[in-house]
């Protein structure tokens, strides 16, 4: 059986209107929202059951791995760098509804009685984001972050900390080894692409 015949191929991509890079897989069964504004680096999977919604920028470096049942929302946009794996189930919004009670809620709801908020989200280099975490708006990442599994991240994660909880916090410090097994070669950005 051949697994890659279930992912779109380069050319697919592109007709949809991505801006892809080399060795991109988005899997067939994936949806996507909004492709005309996404841009993707290279060596990207984006598995199975994943939602992408990008009515503003999505942007994905290079290295990522996406994997089943993740959902992206990039009102605000959504910006991640390179070295970056999220675990099943990761969730991404840069956008929310007012919970207050004070306007209505929903996407079916005429727009002049919603009100809602969000800001655009960033998840530096070299992160992992543990299963079924949530990220909500306005968050930044910074290089080489750790998250929990099951973590709710509502504000800035400082670089190379591993972190955890509702709301997420800093346990201890994460390793940088991880920076020497990079080629040599390789020329790797500091920041996610504005």
């Amino acid at each position: 059986m051949d697994l890659n015949s279930d992912y779109f191929t380069s050319v697919e991509l592109q007709e949809m209107g991505m801006r892809v890079g080399n060795n991109v897989r988005i899997h067939k069964k994936a949806s996507v929202y909004g492709a005309e504004n996404i841009v993707i680096g290279d060596n990207v999977r984006i598995d199975d059951f994943c939602v992408l919604v990008a009515t503003g920028p999505l942007v994905i470096g290079s290295f990522v791995h996406i994997p089943p049942f993740c959902f992206l929302g990039a009102k605000f946009g959504i910006f991640i760098g390179d070295y970056v794996s999220f675990a099943h189930g990761v969730k991404v919004y840069s956008s929310a509804d007012d919970y207050s009670g004070e306007h209505l809620t929903g996407c079916m709801v005429d727009s002049a009685f919603v009100k809602g908020g969000g800001d655009r989200v960033e998840i530096k280099n070299h992160c992992i984001i543990g299963a079924n975490s949530i990220v909500l708006p306005s968050v930044v990442i910074e290089k080489g972050v750790a998250v929990g599994a099951l973590s709710l991240v509502k504000g800035r994660l400082e670089e190379f900390g591993i972190y955890a909880g509702i709301p997420a916090k800093r346990i201890k410090d994460r390793s940088r080894n991880m920076l020497e097994l990079l080629p040599a070669n390789f020329s790797l950005k500091d920041d996610c692409e504005k």
